[in-house]
């Protein structure tokens, strides 16, 4: 598996959307995530690791609990991931239980979690292949 482009949003120390586009790397197999402490490194791979699979690194944080409190409350938290498997290319969009702004009226409410997957043809006709259960997704992953 080969990450193409991550879309971070609302997440870990992410308060807005965060776009990182790995195909501007190269070829090159490697590549270092380099920066001070509490840059939001751990939290670049936690996204790649919820995005396909529903968890954080390490199953120590939960990935209900890595909204950023710094975020504006109508932001849903969510990671969309393309990333190259062999000659196919998916995305894989993914958003944790969170409390979101009602609607209508005030208070909140609960967002369950959910998760889409697609094949991306190159003519623009991407294929869905899981339109919303999470459970779902991470099997097609596996």
């Amino acid at each position: 598996m080969r990450p193409n482009k991550l879309t971070i949003q609302a997440f870990g120390p992410f308060a807005g959307t965060e776009h990182i586009d790995f195909d501007q790397l190269g070829s090159n197999p490697l590549f270092l995530i380099n920066g001070p402490t509490g840059a939001g490194k751990s939290s670049i791979l936690d996204a790649i690791c919820f995005a396909l699979y529903g968890q954080t690194t390490g199953k120590e944080r939960e990935a209900s609990h890595m909204r950023c409190d710094h975020a504006d409350a109508s932001l849903l938290t969510e990671i969309t991931l393309d990333f190259s498997l062999g000659d196919k290319t998916y995305r894989i969009r993914r958003a944790p239980t969170q409390e979101r702004p009602k609607s209508k009226g005030e208070g909140t409410t609960t967002h369950q979690t959910d998760a889409q997957l697609w094949q991306i043809k190159t003519n623009e006709d991407n294929d869905l292949l899981v339109p919303k259960k999470a459970q779902e997704a991470t099997k097609a992953i596996e």
